[in-house]
């Protein structure tokens, strides 16, 4: 089989020292392992309520199929797996995001690894992982799709990687394996293959990889991968593009604003992204210690530079072209999630054991932080005069509902929010919002609404002030308005249930039974 470039080969294999450097590999990732444990049992301790991506998830996992909108279907499958194994349940989501955060941390130390040939470097970069908010803080508390994305991201490269060590068959066939669970793990995870392959076409040392004939043959595995959802795509394009406003893209009237918008928010969110990251290894990396040769002189460190480079340039471009005035962070995560990857391998030579161990030493703060943070700000919100979606209390209301909606096969309610949280509770209906009930045959049984109505708010320390009950909101009435449904709000029955951990405030919903 055809070797790659000797350029790309190994100087040295990793020394002894290496290998017993402390920590070991396996005393690292068993520390991770101790520490995602210690997620999913806080998370399923504390509440047994869904934020907004989990709640989405017990909407769409009502059904499989070849697509759900404008998010890819991959993370749902596999969920719908985790349900059928442990039920509807916190845990059952909890376990498949923390194995998926395990995997990014385990596959950043390879990718790393593989580079440097360093251990310490492997074991730095992915302890680096928790110096980006995206991964440390938000991975946990809500984002699903990004997660997966990440971790797929992380895989694919080190597929990559391994193709310039080595060209065969089987691992192609393995690269285009992980290229087309990317993309239906995420549809930007295509510009990241788009800027892979573009910065190694650019490079001599990694022309081959690209260049193989065998490359054609993980084309066509991507491409069947993805081709049934596509072909999805392309047959419910209203479904498909129900989020393109997100993107906020601006009339032609306001195309400089546009750009300026779209480039302002980019900054902001690599700024947001990786700016913790690059402040610690400012202040750990400042001063160089001793010769050494240069990380930048790797040439798996160019690759990775001008990845990055063409990903932003790609970005730009469309900002400019189709005027997106709008990119969150979570957006930028599978662009930049390999970027501890990228500095530590260009800090090769600065990186000791004296540095090792206080990345590993400020990693430690982190999970401390984010452990005491994530879970307190639900304990204490009532102290902090404010509630979370762990806060509300689905549970209570969805044990009052029962009864009103024993003849009900579905339920449309006013938030994806509640639908998720409705189902957790009561999995034998259909829940769904007006956006995605034409995901779910309705037929010609009886249907109700159901919406959130209202909180009853503290005033004072121990006055309660009462809201009045909302009626049911616009995109509720709209749907019954195209389902032939006359509403009669003097039917709506009001119900309403205390806040988690408050001793005041109430959340109250309204329901129409039709």
């Amino acid at each position: 089989m055809p070797a790659a470039d000797a350029s790309l080969s190994p100087v040295e294999p990793l020394s002894q020292k290496e290998r017993g450097h402390f920590p070991t590999a396996r005393q690292f990732f068993g520390l991770l392992l101790i520490y995602f444990t210690l997620q999913i049992f806080l998370r399923v301790c504390i509440s047994s309520s869904l934020d907004l991506d989990e709640s989405e998830q017990l909407v769409l996992t009502q059904k499989l199929n070849w697509g759900y909108g404008s998010q890819p279907p991959l993370y749902t499958w596999i969920q719908f797996g985790f349900f059928k194994v442990f039920g509807l349940s916190v845990f059952g989501l909890s376990l498949f995001k923390n194995i998926l955060l395990f995997c990014t941390y385990l596959f950043t130390y390879l990718n790393a690894r593989f580079i440097t040939r360093r251990h310490i470097a492997g074991v730095a970069a992915a302890a680096s992982l928790l110096f980006i908010p995206q991964i440390a803080w938000e991975s946990q508390r809500d984002l699903t799709h990004s997660v997966l994305s990440a971790t797929v991201v992380c895989a694919t490269l080190f597929c990559f990687l391994r193709l310039t060590k080595q060209r065969s068959v089987a691992a192609y066939a393995l690269f285009g394996l992980c290229a087309g669970l990317g993309v239906l793990s995420k549809y930007n995870f295509a510009l990241v293959l788009v800027a892979l392959a573009l910065a190694a076409v650019s490079m001599r040392d990694f022309r081959v990889v690209i260049l193989d004939k065998r490359i054609v043959l993980a084309g066509l595995i991507a491409v069947l991968v993805v081709l049934p959802n596509l072909l999805w795509a392309l047959n419910h394009p209203d479904l498909a593009l129900r989020a393109a406003g997100k993107f906020k893209i601006q009339e032609s009237g306001h195309w400089l604003s546009g750009i300026i918008a779209g480039l302002k928010t980019l900054t902001v969110g690599s700024v947001t992204f990786f700016g913790p990251l690059a402040l610690a290894y400012g202040i750990i990396f400042w001063k160089r210690r001793g010769p050494g040769a240069p990380g930048a002189r790797n040439p798996y460190v160019g690759l990775l530079l001008r990845m990055l480079v063409i990903s932003y340039g790609i970005i730009v471009l469309a900002i400019v072209v189709l005027r997106i005035s709008e990119v969150r962070d979570r957006w930028l995560q599978p662009i930049l999630v390999g970027s501890p990857v990228l500095a530590i391998a260009w800090l090769e030579d600065r990186l000791d054991a004296a540095r090792l161990k206080l990345i590993l030493a400020l990693a430690f703060a982190v999970m401390v932080l984010v452990t005491g943070a994530l879970h307190g700000r639900i304990i204490w919100a009532e102290r902090m005069g404010r509630t979370q979606p762990w806060n509300r209390p689905y549970d209570a209301l969805a044990a009052q509902l029962k009864s009103p909606l024993a003849p009900v096969s579905t339920v449309i309610t006013d938030t994806t929010l509640l639908a998720g949280n409705l189902r957790m509770n009561m999995p034998d209906r259909i829940f769904t919002p007006p956006e995605l009930a034409g995901l779910f045959s309705q037929g010609n049984h009886p249907v109700a609404l159901v919406w959130e109505a209202g909180t009853d708010a503290p005033a004072g320390k121990s006055a309660r002030k009462q809201s009045r009950d909302w009626p049911p909101p616009a995109n509720l009435v709209d749907f019954a308005d195209k389902a032939g449904m006359k509403l009669d709000e003097t039917q709506a029955q009001y119900f309403d249930a205390l806040f988690k951990y408050h001793k005041t405030r109430r959340m109250k919903i309204g329901i129409i039974v039709r």
